[in-house]
């Protein structure tokens, strides 16, 4: 059998950018014009290599493609002749295309992984992604492109296994990335990673003793400010890894994350590499530096601590209340049903999530009528409304539930009167979300954001043309407004559809929402209702899934796959706080090193001075602190205050 189908599906898959990524753009060029005056053939052909002739030269092509692709002529890297091999092949065989993109990445075993890169490497990327949550981007055109966004590196996949992994840019330690990008792909695509045993910390005080791990973490933050981030070192970025170990050992999982990524751009900045980014670099800094001393004032609490990812414990029996459900798509590349619940013996709401890469044939809406997710539930559907008794369930300390096959569940239907007894309702909006604004340092997962709404009054509902979203105000008990809001996608058409077909709710009525802060305060998006005088089977309407059809006119402004984000009209940051940030930038590149701390000191009170006169009091007057600790405290805050103008 010949290796001609499986090559040409991996060589079809290449484009432009491809290419460009594997070779340059000025060699695409070049193989074009070879193309014009040379029409290369086929010399030979065999079950695991093919050899085509482009003038002169000999390009052997293996099952891996063109990253593996070798030539006859001098070059000691990919070469115009083995573009032009390529491209030729892709355009000249009919051959039937092959699996659907991304297949072969899923079926990788981390036996496969570790054979490739090694133990070492496949250790450091394991870690990686159980450190950095939510730490790819998926895009799907001709062929797959993964981006790892801490440290941000793209890698281009037109088949061939894990060594077809293409990055855009060189990079160090090249496998460790690359079995990363694999691994996070596969959790995205809700594979179950084989179990792993984490590495001791080198340093055994930092299990035994936090303190002396925030003691060690500040002064090499202090160390690198010290130095300037335009004038990093190896032994640097050796400390980085080795206390984002430390700080796993410890269980302190956030700061491990902030760690390894800092680690991955110092790796960046040292190798050259075009995706390093000295600014985001600083950003890090400066919130690792706020992390480790919230640590040591505020002690060890959880939302500073942080928990391990996406690990699934044993909860036993759980009873839980349906409360509806919502399709998603992400620009990130992912598509997902989620089903919200609330966790009668957790006292808070849970979630159960089918999530899958774009580059999978997945529709979230029929998913919310297919079996399971567990034994002895039909659907998703079922549950809305429903209380469902699980045993063998398995939960995140987060708050997600797993859909595993050892989880059995017993649904009944609930009225509504016995589903406002049994869920905790909120008719205050000041309270929500505790009533508190964000600092960069708080987290506010996506089960804390639900909440059952009792309004007092409903306002009518309106479409916004302009902003492509359904307004819908409700006011509480005390006369505070709270805007409901749906931006319009392919995603959210059945619900805005269904809001703006209702009739006005009757007095009672709840809403199950998920609350966000946003530039103007607090808004919600709707879930469902639950109607307390409906009877059971009958009691909450999914506004997701109901039975009006959508206004498909709407649906033809935006990109099918893209989810609208709205935009907030909100005032710049003032002169004085761009100055600052502008000049501390400046600081860091170069160095506190490079200057005496009195000069320093005197030209940052000076700057903050400015501040404190335009209105701005939390800069302090005289940080007393030694210039990197001051820089990192400054720079902290013009973080923070700008979140706060901007939203």
């Amino acid at each position: 059998m010949s290796i001609r189908p499986e090559l040409v599906g991996v060589l079809r898959r290449y484009d432009d950018d491809a290419w460009a990524a594997l070779a340059s753009k000025g060699l695409l060029r070049r193989a074009r014009k070879d193309l014009e005056r040379t029409a290369p053939s086929i010399v030979a052909e065999g079950t695991d290599s093919l050899e085509v002739a482009v003038g002169a030269a000999t390009v052997t092509f293996g099952a891996v493609g063109p990253t593996a692709a070798t030539c006859s002529c001098p070059s000691g890297s990919t070469c115009q002749h083995v573009i032009a091999a390529g491209l030729w092949l892709a355009a000249v065989d009919n051959s039937p295309g092959d699996e659907q993109v991304g297949a072969e990445l899923l079926r990788l075993t981390a036996a496969e992984l570790r054979e490739f890169a090694g133990t070492t490497a496949y250790r450091w990327a394991r870690e990686y992604v159980e450190d950095v949550e939510d730490g790819i981007r998926i895009e799907v055109g001709r062929h797959l492109v993964l981006t790892l966004l801490s440290p941000r590196i793209s890698f281009h996949w037109m088949g061939g296994g894990i060594a077809g992994l293409v990055a855009d840019g060189k990079l160090p330690s090249i496998e460790k990335y690359q079995v990363a990008a694999v691994l996070a792909y596969q959790l995205a695509a809700g594979v179950e990673l084989e179990p792993f045993e984490r590495r001791t910390p080198v340093v055994k005080a930092a299990n035994e003793n936090r303190a002396m791990l925030r003691v060690a973490v500040e002064q090499l933050l202090r160390d690198t400010i010290q130095l300037g981030i335009a004038h990093l070192s190896e032994s640097l970025f050796q400390r980085y890894e080795t206390l984002a170990v430390s700080a796993r050992g410890a269980e302190y999982y956030r700061l491990a994350g902030v760690l390894r990524s800092l680690a991955g751009q110092i790796e960046l900045a040292l190798a050259r590499s075009a995706q390093a980014d000295e600014h985001q670099l600083l950003d890090q800094l400066a919130t690792a530096y706020a992390l480790v001393s919230a640590l040591g004032v505020l002690g060890d609490v959880p939302r500073l601590v942080g928990s391990a990812r996406g690990r699934f414990e044993l909860a036993g029996r759980l009873e839980l209340i349906g409360l509806g459900a919502f399709p998603w798509r992400s620009a990130s590349g992912f598509a997902g049903l989620t089903v919200v619940f609330w966790s009668v013996d957790e006292s808070r709401p849970v979630t159960w999530t089918d999530t899958r890469p774009g580059s999978l044939i997945f529709d979230p809406r029929s998913r919310y009528t297919m079996p399971g997710p567990w034994v002895g539930l039909n659907s998703p559907s079922d549950a809305t409304g429903a209380r469902v008794k699980l045993t063998g369930a398995r939960l995140t300390a987060s708050g997600r539930l797993s859909g595993v096959d050892s989880t059995h569940a017993f649904d009944d239907p609930m009225s509504g009167a016995a589903i406002a007894a049994a869920v905790p309702i909120a008719d205050r909006w000041a309270e929500l979300l505790g009533g508190r604004m964000l600092s960069l340092l708080e987290q506010d997962g996506p089960q804390r954001e639900w909440a059952v709404l009792r309004p007092a009054e409903f306002g009518s509902a309106h479409f916004d043309e302009a902003l492509q979203r359904i307004e819908w105000p409700v006011t509480d008990a005390a006369g505070d407004a709270l805007p409901l809001r749906v931006p319009y996608s392919a995603e959210t058409s059945q619900a805005v559809a269904r809001i703006e077909a209702l009739p006005r709710p009757a007095p009672g009525t709840l809403v199950v929402a998920r609350i966000k802060r946003a530039a103007e305060g607090l808004v919600g998006e709707p879930l469902s209702l639950i109607d307390p005088a409906r009877r059971a089977g009958d009691a909450v309407d999914a506004l997701h899934f109901g039975a009006v059809a959508p206004d498909r006119r709407r649906l033809s402004r935006i990109a099918p796959t893209q989810t609208t984000q709205t935009t907030l009209t909100t005032a710049p940051p003032p002169r004085q706080l761009l100055d600052l940030r502008s000049w501390l930038i400046q600081q860091a590149e170069r160095g506190t090193g490079a200057v005496s701390a009195g000069a320093f000191n005197h030209e940052l009170d000076r700057r903050h001075q400015a501040l404190r006169s335009a209105g701005f009091d939390v800069f302090p007057d005289g940080l007393g602190a030694a210039p990197p600790i001051g820089l990192l405290r400054s720079f902290y805050l013009t973080l923070q205050v700008t979140q706060l103008l901007t939203g």
